[in-house]
């Protein structure tokens, strides 16, 4: 009498039809997905206009520390 644990077939015709069932599907190229750089919208606009919308902001108040 066989234990459980055994088996009877043969480990060869295990490993050719186990190579057969694995079969890969050929590879291809992933799409790629990846965002842009992010830039700077300062750097990316025109100097000039740049500097005009610089000196146009309004004055900011002057914050003296409160005697406490």
């Amino acid at each position: 009498m066989r234990k459980a644990s055994e088996t009877p077939t043969s480990t060869s015709s295990f490993v050719k039809s186990e190579e057969k069932s694995e079969k890969k599907p050929p590879s291809r190229l992933a799409v790629d997905d990846t965002k842009p750089v992010l830039q700077d919208p300062i750097l990316r606009s025109d100097p000039m206009e740049t500097e005009e919308a610089v000196l146009r902001l309004p004055s900011f108040p002057v914050m003296r520390p409160s005697k406490s």
